[in-house]
């Protein structure tokens, strides 16, 4: 899943989907991201690279903006929080289902890679604007 599979050890896995909801509506959602594949990569020496890859998913009448509320991803091991990153993604377009790329770079000791688990899309807020 990574871009490079040749540079170091991965771990990876997906998530189905991931929506923004109109506040105080549990069926009214304005943008999302779908398809969601995640991994974490061992690249170099105190480095990992955390790449994501996912359909942004343009809601029927709002697009969602990035710039103020980024998505926010986690990379965990068992109950413990290894490194967070924000992610502030492009306009999320209405009526549209475009491809996404996000990847970083984040320090992080040796040791503590073999001990990932998982990567949570940690809840956060969202931004919709009107599609126009």
């Amino acid at each position: 899943m990574p871009r490079d599979s040749a540079l170091g050890p991965c771990t990876h896995g997906a998530i189905g989907a991931f929506y923004f909801y109109m506040e105080g509506s549990s069926d009214d959602a304005a943008f999302g991201f779908c398809d969601i594949e995640v991994s974490v990569q061992h690249v170099a020496e105190g480095k990992v690279r955390l790449e994501l890859y996912c359909i942004a998913d343009g809601y029927q009448s709002a697009r969602g903006i990035g710039r103020r509320h980024p998505l926010k991803v986690a990379i965990l091991a068992k109950d413990k929080v290894l490194a967070t990153v924000d992610w502030h993604f492009p306009d999320v377009i209405c009526g549209h289902a475009d491809p996404m790329h996000f990847a970083t770079d984040l320090a992080m000791a040796d040791h503590l890679f073999a001990g990932i688990d998982r990567i949570e899309l940690v809840g956060t807020t969202g931004e919709s604007e009107p599609c126009g």
